[in-house]
């Protein structure tokens, strides 16, 4: 019987490295921070920082999609990005009814 190798990963740090792959990265958590804060303290001053700020999500949301679909197909369920992405998407629908009401 072979000793085990001390440098090789263990089998937690492989799943640890698995899932990590499948968060959402520190920079997209910032700017949702931002973005949830702006929308708290309603300081948007024009529908164009707006829509800038829905295309972002919507482009993160496609992309968190895309990976939750890889991962039910690989048999896993992340439920924390589904979480995130829902999260995601209800941040937008108050973009969109404060965009609707600039407009007006």
């Amino acid at each position: 019987m072979s000793k085990p190798n001390p440098y090789a990963p263990s089998d937690e740090d492989m799943a640890k490295k698995y899932f990590d792959d499948y968060e959402l990265q520190p920079h997209d958590k910032k700017s949702l921070k931002e973005i949830r804060k702006k929308i708290g303290d309603n300081s948007y001053k024009n529908c164009d920082e707006i829509e800038q700020h829905q295309e972002f999500m919507e482009n993160l949301i496609n992309k968190l999609k895309d990976i939750i679909d890889k991962e039910k197909r690989a048999g896993n369920v992340n439920w924390e990005l589904e979480r995130q992405m829902e999260e995601i998407r209800s941040m937008y629908l108050e973009l969109e009814h404060m965009r609707k009401h600039k407009d007006k």
